[in-house]
C-alpha cells in the first residue's frame, strides 16, 4: 500500500483488531472465524494504469564503452585544460549515474554555469557543467591569478568576459570529447549556448532518464566538478556499441590518426624568419668618430638579392621591397644545398 495512515486511523484498527472486529493472519486464513468477514476483499477489477511515454524503467546493464570513452576524454582534457592554463590541471571521474533529468536540474543552484552541446549525428542535445566556483577560478587563472575560487558566489551573475574564458574551455572539451568518442561514433558535437539559470535548460522533459557522470577537477588553488548529461534516448541507438566489452581498432586506423596529428601540430609550429639587410667591420677608431650624417657602407647591394635564414639556417633569396605599406622581402628562389 502506498497510503500512509494517520495515528487516529491506527490507533482504531488496532482496537478492531483487540476487540475481533478484524481478523489477524492466523484467524483470516480458515475464512470462518472473522467476524465481519475479514478485510475487504481485493478488488480484481483494479487496473493499474502504465504510461507507456513514460521513461520509469530499469535500464540494466554496465555501458563499460562509455567507462573508456570518458578515460580517453580525462587524459586529452587534462592536458588541454593545463596547456591552456600554463599549470598542472587534475581530472578524475567520481560518478556516473541514470536518473531523471528533473532530479539533476533540482540539485544545481543557481548560478550554475551550464553549456548546452548538441550532438549533429545523434538525436538530442547534451548539456556540460562547471560548477561555479571553479568556473570563477579558472576565470582568474586566465588572467594570470592564483585561480582562487570566488567566495561571494550567490545571487552573483556572470558577465561576458567571464563567460567567453568559460566557453574557451568549453570549446577545450568539445574538441577532446568528440576524440574520445571517435572509436565508437562520430557525434559531431557543437556549442549551442549558456545558462546560468537551471530552469531554462530543458534539453528533455524532466521525467526522461539521463546519464549524468560527474569529474572532478583539481588545480594548484582550487578544486570543482564539472558534469557531462547526456539523455538516455541520445545514446539508446548505440547502446549495443556502448554495451560491448572492448572495441577492437585497427592498427592501420591508429597509424592514420597518429600520422595526421603529428602532421597538424608541425604545420602550427612556429617559425622564426631572418633577413640579413648588410653587414661590415670597422674599427673601434672609427666607431668613436661617427657623428650624425656619416655613412656606413655594408657588403650587400641594396637591389641585390637577400639572404632569407629559416630558424639561422640559409633556405631563400629574396629581393628588398614594399608590400601594402609594410617592409617585406620578396623570395625569389630556395638556396641549392651545397
Amino acid at each position: 500500500m502506498n497510503q500512509v495512515l494517520s495515528q487516529s486511523e491506527v490507533d482504531a484498527l488496532l482496537a478492531a483488531v483487540s476487540d475481533g472486529d478484524v481478523g489477524t493472519s492466523d484467524s483470516s486464513s480458515g475464512g470462518s472465524d472473522n467476524k465481519s468477514g475479514g478485510v475487504g476483499k481485493v478488488d480484481e477489477r483494479k487496473i493499474d494504469t502504465y504510461d507507456l511515454t513514460s521513461q520509469d524503467r530499469i535500464i540494466r546493464g554496465r555501458l563499460p564503452q562509455l567507462e573508456v570513452i570518458y578515460e580517453k576524454f580525462m587524459r586529452a582534457f587534462r592536458v588541454s585544460l593545463s596547456s591552456a592554463l600554463r599549470k598542472i590541471a587534475s581530472i578524475t571521474l567520481t560518478s556516473t549515474e541514470f536518473l531523471k533529468f528533473g532530479e539533476f536540474i533540482n540539485t544545481l543552484p543557481m548560478p550554475t554555469c551550464m553549456s548546452v552541446l548538441r550532438f549533429v549525428n545523434l538525436r538530442g542535445s547534451a548539456l556540460f557543467v562547471i560548477e561555479s566556483k571553479l568556473a570563477y577560478a579558472l576565470v582568474d587563472s586566465f588572467f594570470g591569478g592564483a585561480d582562487r575560487p570566488y567566495t561571494k558566489i550567490d545571487g552573483k551573475d556572470f558577465t561576458p568576459i567571464e563567460l567567453s574564458i568559460v566557453q574557451k574551455v568549453v570549446g577545450l572539451a568539445i574538441n577532446d570529447l568528440e576524440a574520445a568518442w571517435a572509436s565508437i561514433e562520430k557525434i559531431g558535437c557543437s556549442f549551442v549556448r549558456t545558462e546560468v539559470n537551471p530552469q531554462f535548460v530543458g534539453i528533455v522533459p524532466p521525467t526522461d532518464v539521463v546519464i549524468a557522470s560527474t569529474f572532478d577537477v583539481e588545480l594548484e588553488n582550487a578544486t570543482g566538478t564539472i558534469s557531462i548529461v547526456i539523455p538516455y534516448a541520445t545514446i539508446e541507438p548505440i547502446k549495443q556499441k556502448l554495451s560491448t566489452g572492448f572495441q577492437v581498432e585497427s592498427d592501420q586506423t591508429d597509424k592514420k590518426l597518429w600520422t595526421s596529428i603529428i602532421q597538424e601540430q608541425l604545420l602550427e609550429t612556429d617559425m622564426e624568419i631572418k633577413v640579413n639587410l648588410g653587414e661590415t667591420e670597422i674599427k673601434l677608431r672609427d666607431l668613436m668618430t661617427l657623428k650624425e650624417g656619416d655613412v656606413i657602407p655594408l657588403d650587400q647591394d641594396a637591389s641585390g638579392e637577400f639572404d632569407v635564414n629559416v630558424e639561422g639556417v640559409k633556405k631563400f633569396k629574396g629581393y628588398y621591397g614594399i608590400h601594402h605599406g609594410t617592409v617585406a622581402v620578396q623570395v625569389t628562389r630556395p638556396v641549392q644545398k651545397g
